[in-house]
């Protein structure tokens, strides 16, 4: 039989483990800095796990911005650029969501540049003109999403990078290769716009 001091000894050196554990804390996760090198170096695992992370933040994001059915070809874009751009991600940087969402609103105003120039060739190219399709809105639309369709793109993607996904003005002006100045501009008048909008909308 084993002596009162042994389970004493025991039961201390257990105490010790766990306020070691308890200090220690739990194992630390990789940060998105450690995951894009790691997409650099060919890591496709890496990759999947910010697209787990981020992805449905990024799609709504880019619904918002008024690219709804293109939202997931969006998306999948953003991820084909992270592979090529990944070694460009300082390492140390533990969040790369800004990052993330600055690639997306290029990608977007790159997709609409590309939609205004082919729409312009096939007007010329056309030999006939075509009926205008009827606009049928989505009963499921809301007031607010037709209120933001009515602002400027450039309006809109601040408005949503401030109010809806939480950055600052400086992250902003950081994404959008901006001044602050320009971001607190349109800022202000999206906001003005929006309300003046929304008290119009029956």
């Amino acid at each position: 039989m084993r002596s009162p001091s042994f389970a004493r000894n025991t039961m201390t050196q257990h105490s010790e483990q766990s306020r070691l554990r308890l200090m220690s804390g739990p194992a630390a996760l990789p940060n998105d800095g450690a995951l894009l090198a790691r997409v650099a170096s060919g890591d496709l695992g890496a990759l999947g796990k910010l697209y787990d992370s981020y992805a449905p933040m990024l799609l709504r994001f880019v619904r918002r911005l008024g690219a709804a059915e293109d939202a997931e070809d969006v998306v999948q874009n953003v991820y084909l650029r992270v592979v090529r751009l990944s070694a460009q991600f300082d390492s140390s940087v533990p969040s790369a969501r800004a990052w993330l969402f600055a690639i997306a609103v290029r990608v977007v105003q790159e997709r609409r540049r590309s939609l205004r120039g082919l729409t312009h060739a096939m007007t010329a190219f056309a030999t006939q003109k075509q009926s205008c399709p009827t606009m049928v809105e989505s009963p499921a639309a809301s007031d607010l999403v037709l209120c933001l369709s009515k602002l400027s793109l450039a309006k809109r993607t601040v408005l949503l990078l401030a109010e809806v996904e939480g950055f600052s003005c400086a992250e902003i002006a950081e994404m959008l290769d901006i001044p602050v100045g320009t971001v607190w501009t349109r800022l202000h008048h999206a906001r003005h716009e929006l309300r003046t909008t929304w008290g119009k909308t029956p």
